[in-house]
């Protein structure tokens, strides 16, 4: 009798310690939002780097930073300007940078709600969690390709060699078409397997 009594008076104060948790760590879940939020409005990128998201953070800054560069060397050469191209590249700074904002906040609700139930779980579950991580997209290689390539694009914007203009006046219809080829077949490819691991999954 006494045994039953002492584990329901240590069920009950799990009980207390889980509630006391959520209750004082809501303030602190709201203010690491809000800090996230701040800081991918100011610096795109910045809040997932805040929030632990480095290879996603690293890619906002990059392809931003290629983006601003790419307009500037296209409105800076002597070539004849493609104005569409630069609309284009115009209109991918705002939408990259309000996207910026939208996934950091997707982002902090994840980590948020992932953290508060690591936090009041008598069992670890860091396996599984890290299975369904909605963010692990970028692998090891194609992120260190994806860095060398867009350094190497802004080294060239940069430093404006003019074999760079050549190219692009001759083959840069060309070359623009082949990588929305490459793209979309690569997005088939990754919609299938996706689409394929899923339902074999749910069977």
């Amino acid at each position: 009798m006494n045994t039953s009594s002492g584990r329901q008076s240590g069920q009950g104060k799990n009980q207390v310690r889980k509630r006391r948790a959520r209750r004082d760590g809501r303030p602190q879940h709201k203010k690491r939002k809000l800090y996230a939020l701040l800081l991918a409005a100011v610096v795109p990128g910045l809040g997932h780097l805040y929030l632990g998201i480095y290879r996603k953070g690293i890619t906002f800054m990059m392809l931003l930073l290629l983006d601003v560069s790419a307009l500037l060397y296209f409105s800076s050469i002597g070539m004849q300007i493609n104005v569409p191209l630069l609309i284009v590249l115009g209109l991918l700074i705002p939408i990259g940078y309000f996207y910026n904002v939208y996934d950091v906040l997707q982002a902090a609700e994840y980590v948020i709600s992932r953290r508060r139930r690591t936090s009041t779980a008598t069992v670890s579950t860091d396996a599984k969690a890290r299975q369904s991580h909605p963010f692990r997209r970028e692998h090891s290689l194609a992120f260190g390709l994806m860095l060398v390539v867009v350094g190497t694009l802004l080294i060239l914007f940069h430093q404006k060699p003019p074999w760079l203009q050549i190219a692009i006046r001759d083959y840069g219809a060309e070359f623009s078409a082949i990588m929305l080829m490459i793209t979309g077949i690569w997005a088939g490819v990754r919609e299938a397997l996706r689409y394929r691991r899923d339902k074999r999954n749910s069977a």
